[in-house]
């Protein structure tokens, strides 16, 4: 992926591994939430939020709440 590319809600649940209701919602709790969105509102997520979300899995693989790691 390039700087400049951006990756819709849909590919980027898919290459993740998780839901794209899960993504959702950790968007509204302030965990992960997308660099931008499309002129229709899609969420559209970077490189930056891709890095984020390895260390969002990374640190619930080792057992932290997500309210934690949102801080």
């Amino acid at each position: 992926m390039t700087t400049a590319e951006t990756w819709k809600v849909g590919r980027f649940a898919e290459a993740s591994g998780l839901t794209v209701r899960t993504l959702h919602h950790w968007d509204t709790i302030g965990l992960l939430s997308p660099s931008q969105r499309s002129t229709g509102g899609h969420r559209e997520y970077n490189e930056e939020d891709l890095v984020r979300l390895y260390q969002v899995l990374a640190l619930r693989s080792l057992g932290l709440a997500l309210d934690t790691i949102a801080i």
